[in-house]
């Protein structure tokens, strides 16, 4: 209580420098959070419009085992063959329930084909939004003809569902077994590694293949994203840089004013330590009082944006703690000099000021 007291009571100068923290914490705070959001919600968008699917399209049809080849070469773990018929008013893709996990999928009511149904070969179909008019399927669980074979829908998409490889909306899905003339066929597939085309080219043949990386492009803008936010935060970081110095600046000059109660301490028998303790717990609790009170205010901003904007905006708690916790210490140790500057101050330097004249 007796430190809070010091404080606030009887540094009143303090008010200014808690402001002055307050400000550099909040700024640093709103660029991780608000940049991780950004970059979140970028990587999202890429998701949604498959920037982040590979594909491997071939150009003539192949009997052998040609993707189970990749796939066990290059540990591929979300994956989907396909077989496509390109009509005049809808697509067919012949695919297994894997492709829910390689393609984003949003759906007005129902599920996509199931692993269940993948094992079995179950008359399952999904179809897009606009081909529930074609149909006139509007409800789950209603029946479509198709090639003579009769397929239960188990999902209709929403509206305006696409991406980089396919407008879903006039899509219909189904197992591709079912498929036999089909068109195109291949891969897609979601994977870290760095494909070698030599190996796929000296599998599939040089002519006889089309490969689609789009991975790059996400990869190169996350990173000019990742170095913005670096950048950010490395000016944020220059606030708090100067809030410091303010504060080893006005603990220097609250040594000769306070040489009056240094010198009366220690003539009650206080130690340097002593001394040097109460200067840093000071400094220590000064930022302790401005991390409490940014965090209210960073609580507070988020909450408005979130209303305000109807987004989503989360607070990444570690990430922002490692901000916090680093500031914290860098604040302490720069106080050291000041502190240890007061603690050295005897009773004949503070009679010599004239201090209890």
């Amino acid at each position: 209580m007796w430190l809070i007291k010091e404080v606030f009571y009887q540094r009143k100068r303090h008010y200014l420098t808690i402001i002055a923290s307050c400000i550099a914490i909040v700024l640093v705070l709103l660029v991780n959070i608000i940049s991780s959001f950004i970059i979140e919600n970028v990587n999202l968008s890429f998701e949604q419009l498959g920037l982040n699917i590979s594909c491997i399209q071939l150009l003539e049809k192949r009997n052998d085992n040609w993707i189970d080849s990749v796939i066990e070469i290059y540990d591929i773990r979300k994956y989907s063959s396909y077989k496509k018929i390109q009509g005049r008013d809808y697509k067919v893709i012949g695919c297994n329930s894997n492709l829910s996990k390689v393609f984003t999928f949003n759906f007005e009511r129902g599920h996509f084909l199931t692993p269940t149904g993948n094992r079995y070969n179950d008359n399952q179909i999904v179809i897009g939004s606009k081909l529930k008019h074609y149909f006139n399927c509007y409800q789950l669980n209603d029946f479509i003809n198709f090639n003579g074979i009769t397929f239960q829908v188990v999902g209709i998409l929403e509206k305006d569902n696409y991406n980089l490889y396919e407008d879903f909306d006039d899509c219909i899905f189904i197992f591709e077994g079912y498929v036999k003339d089909y068109t195109q066929s291949g891969l897609y597939f979601v994977s870290n590694k760095v494909f070698d085309e030599s190996y796929i080219s000296e599998l599939l043949g040089e002519d006889n293949y089309f490969f689609i990386d789009q991975r790059q492009t996400k990869d190169s803008l996350i990173a000019l994203l990742n170095l913005i936010r670096n950048v950010l935060l490395a000016l944020s970081f220059v606030s708090v840089v100067v809030s410091i110095i303010c504060i080893v600046n006005n603990s220097l000059s609250n040594i000769y004013s306070r040489m009056k109660e240094i010198g009366i301490k220690k003539a009650l028998g206080a130690s340097n330590e002593d001394i040097y303790r109460q200067f840093i717990l000071e400094s220590i609790l000064i930022f302790l009082i401005s991390i409490v009170i940014s965090c209210l205010i960073v609580l507070a901003i988020i909450k408005l944006i979130n209303l305000t904007t109807k987004n989503e905006v989360e607070i990444d708690f570690v990430s922002n703690i490692k901000y916090i916790t680093l500031i914290l210490i860098i604040a302490s140790s720069c106080n050291i000099y000041p502190a240890k500057k007061a603690s050295e101050i005897t009773i004949i330097e503070t009679i010599k000021n004239n201090e209890f004249s």
